[in-house]
Parts: structure tokens; C-alpha cells; sequence
């Protein structure tokens, strides 16, 4: 059972690859949500895919789920997430053997388990690719990779050109691309201003052009950082990409720019240098140890909350300042230089 979150079934690729490594023989299936499901797309660990949809919440839901993964008739189902409601459904499906943590009262519905680390009732951060390698480690798995990885066929490769040639995204440059929203919640958004002033400074690279991506739902905040950007910004609220089309967009990026979010563990798995915006989040819990990868925060004594929604001043976010996120940036396209027009390594 994958994960629920967008970086998350991406920082789960490392156990889902061991898994199908160990397990070489077997018939290897995944339930993953319908919203991340095309993450997993073209991945070649997986002999089935189960499209976890809206309908499969809920009381009815959860049987319904049980009863259709019960056909599969499964030796072994490793929970990737936390919730009672799926160790439920691993025991409605006559799973044989279910591994996974002791979360929200289901130890009982396990048969193996592991508990997290606490102190004096607190979770320890840890990095959830290790929180999931370990239980990978505990059906025997070597789980010495830790390498976050994805694949897109040559089908998208060439949707990307179509779609580049639409916004005139101009792949003979260096393509900065940036990030400005977080589904979690407003809390983890650097300011619109922040971005749309980073942009500016980027722009006055030679050979940079800047793009800026969003999901449906922040079509605003796209729109809003290249209104006012004082220079030419290349958004993508018209006609956001998809989560299979940005796989092979942030591969062909020279860089990424972006708050904590799933973009950020794409860039990862796709080995595109990345500045990631930390704020109300603790960086501990979701390291890849990726080297191409800078980290931009500031202490304030109010983070790391892990809020969705700040309720004082959002100090965490705005005291961060667009010098300091174009220093990492003008780093990282220093040190990592993507040649133009560098064919896609990840396709398949």
C-alpha cells in the first residue's frame, strides 16, 4: 500500500525497487491513490497497479477495497502509510502476512510490525526513506540503495516538446524552473513577491529563462509570481503539467526552485540540482541526502511548527530573502551545469 502524499510515494521508490529485487519471482502489486498514481507510472517494479479512488473511503469503501484486493489472494502487504483504516483493509483482503507500523491502534491488525521512535510521547524526526527502508529490512530485504528513482516513456518526452513549444519554453537555455505552491497547506508557501524577485536576479544569468509550474488548484499563485516579476516569466497556469508530463519537464530543468513539496523529491529522483524553501517543516524527516540539493531556512523560534496554516506573521517563510535563495541557486548551476538540450537519462 503506497503512501498518500506526492513525495512521499516518490521517497518510497527506494523500498518499492528492494522489494521487487527481493521478491524477484513473485507477482508484485501496489495500491496507490488515483491522485498519485501517475508517479508510478512506467515504473518497472510493479506487475499491477490498484487505482485507490474516493469511493474506496468510507465503511463501504473500505470493504469494497478489502474485497478487491482479496482477489489477488496476497502473501505478504507491506503499509507504506500509517492509518488504521488500510491495516483494516489488509486484513479484509486475507492477507496472509501484513507488515507495518504500530500507528493509530492497528497493531493488533499486523502480523509483523515495527514501532516508530519516540520521546517522552513525541515522534523523533527521522527520514521517512529510511522510516520506510526499515520495514523493507524487516521481510529481508537489502536496503543499502537509497536512491530515489523515476521513469517516463518516450511518449512523454515528446508531449514535453509539444507542450515546450506552446509556452515557448526554450530548452537551449538554461530553464530555471519554480515551484511557489505546497498542497500540505499555505504554511510551507514562500511569498509570490519572494519568488517574482528571485526571478529577476536569475533572469540577469545569461542564457536563463525562468518557468513557473503549479497544480490546478495554484493556478493563482503561478499567475501572481509572473505579474510581478519585473521581467519575462514563463507561467504555466494555462495549461499546468500534469504529474507525468513533470517528471520529464524537471528532468530536462537545470534547476529547480521550490518550497517543500513533491516537486522537490521529483527533482531528486531525476538528478536535477534543486533549492528547496524550508519554513514550517523539519528537514529531518524528509531527507534524501540528495548532494544536489540546498536547503534555504531561517531559525525563528516559533519553527518548525509542522502547521498547514500559520496563525502568527508566517515569519519562517518572508524572513527568508531572495538573496539567499539565488545564492544557493547561482551555486548549484555553477557546480551542476546541465548541458542544453541533454536528452532525459530516466525515460524508458
Amino acid at each position: 500500500m503506497a503512501p498518500t502524499w506526492v513525495g512521499d510515494v516518490v521517497t518510497a521508490t527506494p523500498a518499492f525497487r528492494t522489494l521487487r529485487e527481493h521478491f524477484d519471482g513473485a507477482r508484485v502489486t501496489v495500491a496507490v491513490g488515483r491522485n498519485a498514481r501517475p508517479v508510478l507510472d512506467d515504473t518497472p517494479w510493479f506487475d499491477e497497479v490498484v487505482e485507490v479512488t474516493p469511493q474506496d473511503k468510507g465503511i463501504v469503501g473500505t470493504f469494497r477495497l478489502g474485497a478487491r484486493l482479496r482477489r489477488g489472494r496476497f502473501d505478504l502487504g507491506v503499509l507504506f502509510t500509517n492509518s488504521f483504516r488500510t491495516g483494516l483493509v489488509m486484513r479484509l483482503a486475507h492477507v496472509r502476512h501484513i507488515v507495518g507500523y504500530t500507528r493509530e491502534l492497528r497493531g493488533f491488525l499486523l502480523t509483523d510490525s515495527l514501532r516508530p521512535r519516540r520521546e517522552n510521547g513525541k515522534f523523533l524526526p527521522a527520514p521517512i526513506l529510511d522510516y520506510f527502508l526499515e520495514l523493507c529490512r524487516l521481510v529481508g530485504c537489502d536496503v543499502s540503495n537509497r536512491r530515489l528513482e523515476l521513469f517516463y516513456r518516450e511518449e512523454v518526452a515528446r508531449d514535453l516538446e509539444a507542450f515546450s513549444r506552446r509556452h515557448g519554453i526554450d530548452w537551449t537555455r538554461r530553464v530555471v524552473v519554480m515551484n511557489p505552491g505546497a498542497s500540505f497547506g499555505t504554511a510551507k508557501c514562500w511569498p509570490t513577491g519572494h519568488f517574482a524577485r528571485a526571478a529577476e536576479m536569475l533572469c540577469e544569468e545569461k542564457d536563463v529563462q525562468v518557468v513557473v509550474i503549479c497544480a490546478p488548484s495554484e493556478r493563482a499563485l503561478a499567475r501572481s509570481v509572473a505579474h510581478e516579476a519585473r521581467c519575462e516569466v514563463t507561467s504555466l497556469h494555462e495549461e499546468p503539467a500534469g504529474l507525468d508530463l513533470l517528471k520529464a519537464l524537471i528532468d530536462r530543468a537545470a534547476l529547480l526552485i521550490t518550497n517543500d513539496t513533491g516537486p522537490r523529491h521529483y527533482a531528486a529522483a531525476l538528478d536535477t540540482p534543486v533549492v528547496t524553501i524550508f519554513g514550517p517543516t523539519d528537514p529531518r524527516w524528509s531527507d534524501t541526502q540528495f548532494a544536489k540539493e540546498r536547503i534555504v531556512s531561517v531559525d525563528v523560534e516559533c519553527a518548525p511548527c509542522q502547521l498547514r496554516y500559520c496563525p502568527v506573521d508566517h515569519r519562517c517563510m518572508r524572513w527568508v530573502k531572495p538573496e539567499m535563495v539565488v545564492e544557493a541557486a547561482r551555486e548549484l548551476l555553477e557546480k551542476f551545469p546541465k548541458r542544453p538540450r541533454e536528452r532525459p537519462a530516466q525515460k524508458r
